[in-house]
C-alpha cells in the first residue's frame, strides 16, 4: 500500500469521483471569496454534496456498473424515490442526514486535495496554489444555487445531469482543469510526486489502447502482472514505473493469499479450540504428500522469454480447497523471488527478509523439502496465530473505563482461541479502479460498449 502511494499520489482507495475534486475546491473558493466563517462553509459544503447527489440521482436513478454513486445517494434513497428532499433534513448533521461526519466526505478527499494542491491545508476547505476558481465555477457553479433552495424536486434535476452529474466532468471546464492537474507535471513543486502518478496514468491509457479492458482492476492488473507486453511495447517499456508496477502486482498476489488463508482459519474457529486443532483442520485440506512433492506439482511461472506467466491465476481458477489454492499462490510467490530481477523484484520484495514475506516463505518451504506438507501448514498456523496477536497487544489501546481494547477478531485466552466475528477475504486494492473512474471522470478515458477506450483529450495529456 505504501508503493501504490508513492504510484498514485492523490488517488487513493475512497476517491472515486473526480467532480467531488472539483466541487470541494468550488466551496472552498466561494467560501474565501465570501469570507464565510467555519460553520457556514461546513453548511455550504454539505448542502453542496446533497445537491450532487440528488443531480446524480436523478441523472442515472439505476446507478451505473462502471461506477460508485454519488456519496449520500444510499443514504438519501428513500427520500430522492419519494421525489423530493428537504435540504435542511438532508443536509442536517447526525442520523438523519446524508453521512454523520461534520464534513460530509471531504475528509475521504482533503488529503488528496492537498496534495494535489487543489486546496490549502487548514480545519476546513481553503484554496490551494492549483485550484482554478473560474473552471470549478464555470463547471459547478450551478450546485451553489441549488444548495442555497429549501427542497429539490428530483424531476426538475434531470435535466441538469448532463452538466452536473458526477459522470459528466469530462465534458466541462472543471474536468479539463482537473485532467490537465493530474496527468500532467507540477512546475510549481507543489505536488512532487506528480511524476509517478503521471507515468502511472500514462501506463494505464496505454494498456487500454492496447488491451479490451472492461474493468481496470481485473483487465489492466493481468497486464501489470503478466507477459511481456511491459517491456515490449515501444511505449511502456521506456516508463520507469513500468517495472514497478510489475512488482507490486505480482506482490499483492501473495498479500491476498495471506488474507484468504486468515480468513478461513477465523471463519474455522468454532467455539473456543487450541491453535493444535485450528491446525488440524488447515492441515485436513491438504494432500498426503511432501513438501517436494508439493512444490514440484505447480504449474510455470516463467515463459521462455523470462516474463511471468499468469499462475496465480490459473490456480484461483482451480475447484480445489482453498486452503491448497492460496497455499501454492504463496509458493508460487516464493519461486518468484530467483526469477524477478531489477526493479521488479525490488518492488515485489519490498522490505526485505520481513516475516511471510516471499523470502520467508521460501526459506521455510526450502528447509522443509522433505518433510509431510501438512506438518509444514500446521507450522504456518502457528506463526499465523502467534503474529496475530503480536500485532494486536501492539496496537491495543485502553478504553476509558480501564479495559483493554484489541484490534483483533481472533483472541486467545488461557491456551484457547474463540473469534468475535469473521475476517474479510479480499484483496488489497491497488487503486486502479479508482484512478480508472476518476480519469473518466474528467475526460480521459471513455466507456462504450462495455469497454474502455482513450478520448481524444487523453491521448494528448499523455503524449
Amino acid at each position: 500500500m505504501r508503493m501504490v502511494d508513492h504510484l498514485v499520489p492523490g488517488v487513493t482507495a475512497v476517491t472515486p469521483h473526480a467532480r467531488y475534486y472539483a466541487l470541494h475546491g468550488l466551496v472552498a473558493a466561494h467560501a474565501d471569496a465570501a469570507g464565510l466563517s467555519a460553520p457556514a462553509t461546513q453548511e455550504l459544503l454539505r448542502r453542496s454534496e446533497v445537491a450532487l447527489a440528488a443531480v446524480s440521482f436523478a441523472h442515472h436513478p439505476q446507478g451505473l456498473e462502471w461506477m460508485p454513486r454519488a456519496h449520500g445517494v444510499d443514504a438519501l434513497s428513500q427520500r430522492l424515490r419519494s421525489g423530493a428532499i428537504s435540504m435542511a433534513e438532508s443536509a442536517a448533521v447526525g442520523k438523519e442526514g446524508y453521512v454523520g461526519n461534520p464534513w460530509g466526505f471531504w475528509g475521504p478527499y482533503a488529503g488528496s486535495e492537498t496534495a494535489l494542491g487543489i486546496l490549502g491545508p487548514g480545519r476546513m476547505p481553503l484554496p490551494g496554489p492549483r485550484l482554478d476558481a473560474s473552471a470549478v465555477r464555470s463547471g459547478l457553479g450551478e450546485l451553489l444555487e441549488l444548495a442555497a433552495e429549501d427542497t429539490l424536486h428530483v424531476g426538475d434535476l434531470a435535466s441538469l445531469g448532463t452538466k452536473l452529474c458526477v459522470c459528466a466532468g469530462g465534458e466541462h471546464p472543471d474536468g479539463h482543469w482537473l485532467a490537465d492537474l493530474i496527468c500532467g507535471p507540477d512546475a510549481s513543486g507543489v505536488d512532487p510526486r506528480s511524476r509517478a502518478r503521471q507515468e502511472t496514468i500514462q501506463l494505464m491509457v496505454r494498456i487500454v489502447s492496447e488491451h479490451t479492458v472492461v474493468r481496470f482492476t481485473r483487465d489492466v492488473g493481468r497486464v501489470l502482472a503478466f507477459g511481456d507486453f511491459l517491456t515490449t511495447d515501444c511505449v511502456t517499456r521506456d516508463i520507469d514505473a513500468a517495472p514497478v508496477w510489475r512488482g507490486v502486482t505480482l506482490r499483492n498476489y501473495s498479500v491476498g493469499a495471506w488474507r484468504r488463508l486468515w480468513s478461513w482459519l477465523v471463519e474455522h474457529v468454532e467455539g473456543m479450540i487450541t491453535t493444535e486443532e485450528l491446525a488440524d483442520r488447515f492441515a485436513d485440506q491438504l494432500p498426503p504428500q511432501t513438501v517436494n512433492e508439493f512444490l514440484s506439482s505447480l504449474p510455470a511461472t516463467q515463459s521462455t522469454t523470462g516474463a511471468p506467466l499468469p499462475a496465480e491465476l490459473c490456480l484461483r481458477e482451480a475447484d480445489t480447497p482453498l486452503p491448497l489454492n492460496e497455499l501454492r499462490v504463496l509458493a508460487v510467490g516464493a519461486r518468484r523471488v530467483d526469477e524477478l530481477s531489477g526493479r521488479v523484484r525490488d518492488a515485489f520484495l519490498g522490505q526485505r527478509g520481513i516475516e511471510l514475506g516471499p523470502e520467508w516463505v521460501g526459506w521455510r518451504l526450502e528447509e522443509a523439502r522433505s518433510a509431510p506438507l501438512r506438518d509444514t501448514a500446521r507450522r504456518l498456523v502457528h506463526d499465523m496465530v502467534a503474529r496475530s496477536q503480536r500485532i494486536a497487544l501492539a496496537k491495543a489501546r485502553r478504553r476509558p473505563d480501564g479495559s483493554l481494547w484489541l484490534p483483533t477478531r481472533l483472541h486467545e485466552r488461557s491456551g484457547l482461541l474463540y473469534r468475535t466475528s469473521q475476517e474479510g477475504r479480499g484483496d488489497v486494492g491497488l487503486r486502479l479502479d479508482q484512478l480508472g473512474t476518476v480519469l473518466a471522470t474528467c475526460g480521459v478515458l471513455h466507456r462504450c460498449k462495455q469497454r474502455w477506450s482513450v478520448t481524444t483529450r487523453g491521448e494528448d495529456l499523455v503524449a
